[in-house]
């Protein structure tokens, strides 16, 4: 006797239904943002706490104002750990800028603004020694190349 599928009386299994485009997406986003390996989380992490520095403590030139130039010395310390080349050299660079307007903001002017623009650079410095040549590559450079070839294509012709 053959059988046929639909002639079974048993239950069958229904899969949930799950938005899983946006799903895809928000995974993306964390796989390309968030740093790849343990020296770069830790920078990543006392990174993030810089940028919650006035929310931490009265933003005003006290002991309290070391704990945010500790943090960036640490951030530089990290990424110096993780060297990559010339990537790590960029990275370090931008780290520094961003200590630099940290410890303006928080001994010499108190200018919150200062500040943020630290954190900002200091961000900035751990994804360029992480993961922003991933992103480069993906969508950086080919966004340039079509500009640039559409530009191309409008000069000469």
């Amino acid at each position: 006797m053959s059988h046929s599928p639909n002639s079974c009386h048993c239950p069958s299994k229904k899969k949930p239904k799950r938005n899983i485009r946006s799903l895809s997406v928000f995974s993306w986003l964390l796989i390309v943002i968030l740093p790849k390996c343990p020296f770069c989380v830790l920078t990543f992490s006392s990174a993030i706490t810089l940028c919650s520095g006035a929310k931490i403590y009265q933003h005003a030139p006290n002991w309290a104002s070391f704990i945010s130039i500790g943090l960036a010395a640490i951030t530089l310390a990290l990424l110096a750990w993780n060297y990559k080349g010339r990537r790590t050299l960029g990275a370090a660079a931008l780290v520094l800028l961003g200590s630099y307007f940290i410890i303006s903001s928080e001994l010499w002017t108190g200018e919150l603004a200062e500040y943020y623009w630290g954190a900002f650079f200091l961000l900035l410095g751990v994804w360029v020694n992480g993961s922003f040549y991933f992103f480069f590559r993906q969508w950086v450079k080919p966004a340039y190349d079509f500009v640039k070839e559409k530009y191309l294509e409008r000069v000469k012709g």
